[in-house]
């Protein structure tokens, strides 16, 4: 049993990144398989998002415009799920950023439970999920919006196309920056080449789920849009 709760600990920032690490193919808005060249890459990334999010979310150092849904084991009191939530400009907005739930600890609702959390506080919900996802989504009330990347944009409640949430400029990020020179070092003169097929991937995967989308809002169902 686990219980939900919005009471964010330092300790939690860890157990936090430890899952979302232990699930990344699923949260990085891009098209990856475990172990990959790119892994290392991946992981640092989602790493140092959900650690600057969650550390907003607990000190308000950015400001203070993240927000954390947590899913405790009611025994123990691990953390077996957690929800970030970015507020948008307009304070009935918001998006989800990230939300992950253990895989031992799936198809307990969970994702429902957090989630009600925050359709009881926002009129509007955007985020991005990869397609085998969508289902899911759309049985907890979110619906297809467009595409996003490699990801299926979807939205809750009121429709707002041009809705804004905050978010952080990782660009400069240390610890994205430090992954990036180690993978450089270990591929050595492949490391370009690889990146640029990993680009052409990409590219891809972006066309099938914007075919995916297309078909999906003509009316055709998910199994038949795959």
């Amino acid at each position: 049993m686990s219980f939900i709760t919005t009471d964010l600990t330092e300790g939690d920032i860890d157990q936090a990144i430890k899952l979302a690490r232990a699930n990344y193919v699923e949260l990085i808005n891009k098209f990856v398989k475990p172990h990959g060249p790119t892994s290392s890459l991946c992981i640092a990334q989602v790493e140092a998002e959900v650690r600057e999010y969650l550390l907003d979310a607990l000190t308000g150092c950015y400001g203070g415009f993240a927000e954390v849904v947590l899913a405790r084991d009611q025994a123990r009191g691990n953390l077996v799920g957690f929800l970030i939530v970015l507020r948008g400009n307009d304070p009935e907005d918001c998006g989800i950023s990230y939300t992950v739930v253990c895989a031992t600890h799936r198809r307990q609702g969970i994702l429902r439970e957090m989630l009600r959390r925050v359709q009881g506080q926002y009129s509007h919900i955007g985020l991005s999920c990869n397609v085998d996802k969508v289902p899911y989504y759309e049985a907890l009330g979110f619906h297809i919006t467009g595409s996003d990347c490699a990801q299926v944009a979807m939205c809750c409640g009121t429709d707002k196309p041009d809705a804004m949430m905050g978010a952080l400029d990782f660009s400069l990020n240390s610890k994205i920056a430090d992954a990036v020179a180690s993978f450089q070092r270990v591929h050595g003169a492949k490391a370009k080449g690889i990146l640029s097929r990993m680009g052409e991937i990409q590219e891809r995967r972006f066309e099938y789920v914007e075919g995916y989308v297309n078909k999906r809002l003509s009316g055709l169902s998910h199994a038949d849009a795959l």
